[in-house]
């Protein structure tokens, strides 16, 4: 005979079951939001928890009691739980930024340390490189240039005759051709030096600056001044008007000075030479001109003062040009305006 009475705890525990996972599928499905993990949501399941509770000690045991208490604890724990996983989100969230920003400042200040020691380290090799192209220089200028100096000395005592004539005609011959190759010589010893020294750009001053190419003419042809008085040469300069250029100073003075170097030695006796300066379109146009040049004995090529010109140019980001028609010597290159005019020039 069947029993009319209250249920089996394990029917009761078979018939609770059903809402509960009717509960959770409905958590799972809709997936709890920050809304409903709110404080107010957790405070109204909390209440209704203890409710059931208070009711559950007071009043007579019901099989609906059980099952709406285990309802609420559920819902409690999961609100719960959802409300921690929302804060541990937003806390992440707030965080990560933060911490990726904290941490690409630290690579980046890491990378700067990284480039400040390179550069360092480029500054030390540069500085050595620059001292040990000086020494080789000085090395160099005192072995060549002692015995070139001694040997100019001898010969142009021997071409005196300070201590007695020679003996004969053919020694004079001799000591002028020895004076002459010597004195080639250490101008060649000179130049290329020169362009070693200022290849190694170990000086400070060697920086790109505006240059008046006027005054640097002058001081160029100043400097062969007695080569030109004694083969009664003329140098026709531009006016005295200055004309800016950029660039460094010492590699452009030896420029200059090879150049006009070039045209003492192609011009004949009482001959002129051409300077002449040209704006062309943001740049100066450099030539000089030789009329009625003497032919090099190696013709067809360039002499070193020009090719150590050409190499200086191409260090300036210029170009040198020379033509020779057996006729007319003529070099021309090419110098950079500043885009501006120089402020502290009279400083």
């Amino acid at each position: 005979m069947a029993r009319i009475g209250s249920a089996h705890p394990r029917e009761r525990s078979a018939f609770a079951r059903g809402p509960l996972t009717g509960l959770g599928t409905w958590l799972r499905q809709f997936e709890v939001t920050e809304g409903l993990a709110s404080d107010r949501w957790l405070q109204a399941a909390a209440g209704l928890h203890l409710a059931s509770i208070a009711a559950a000690v007071i009043g007579p045991s019901s099989p609906p009691l059980p099952i709406f208490l285990t309802v609420t604890g559920l819902a409690l724990v999961v609100l719960a739980f959802t409300r921690t996983q929302h804060a541990t989100a937003s806390q992440i969230a707030d965080i990560t930024p933060a911490a990726s920003q904290a941490f690409e400042l630290e690579r980046q200040s890491q990378r700067l340390v990284e480039i400040a020691d390179a550069a360092s380290r480029a500054r030390r090799e540069a500085e050595m490189r620059g001292q040990l192209w000086a020494e080789l220089t000085a090395r160099m200028s005192h072995e060549l240039r002692t015995p070139l100096n001694a040997v100019i000395g001898f010969s142009d005592l021997m071409g005196a005759e300070m201590f007695g004539p020679l003996g004969h005609d053919r020694y004079r011959d001799y000591t002028r051709h020895i004076r002459e190759c010597s004195r080639s010589l250490l101008k060649c010893t000179e130049d290329t030096l020169a362009l070693t020294s200022t290849l190694a750009k170990s000086d400070a001053a060697d920086m790109a600056r505006t240059l008046d190419l006027v005054c640097m003419l002058r001081e160029a042809a100043e400097f062969h001044s007695a080569e030109i008085a004694k083969y009664g040469l003329k140098v026709i300069l531009p006016c005295d008007a200055p004309v800016e250029v950029t660039g460094e100073i010492r590699p452009i003075r030896q420029i200059l000075i090879n150049l006009i170097a070039e045209a003492v030695a192609r011009t004949r006796r009482a001959g002129t030479i051409v300077v002449k300066l040209t704006e062309d379109s943001g740049s100066i146009a450099l030539s000089v001109t030789v009329a009625k040049a003497q032919p090099r004995p190696d013709e067809g090529q360039s002499s070193l003062a020009v090719c150590i010109a050409r190499v200086l140019l191409e260090q300036q980001g210029s170009a040198l040009v020379e033509s020779d028609d057996h006729e007319t010597w003529r070099v021309t290159t090419f110098f950079h305006c500043p885009s501006q005019a120089d402020f502290f020039a009279s400083a």
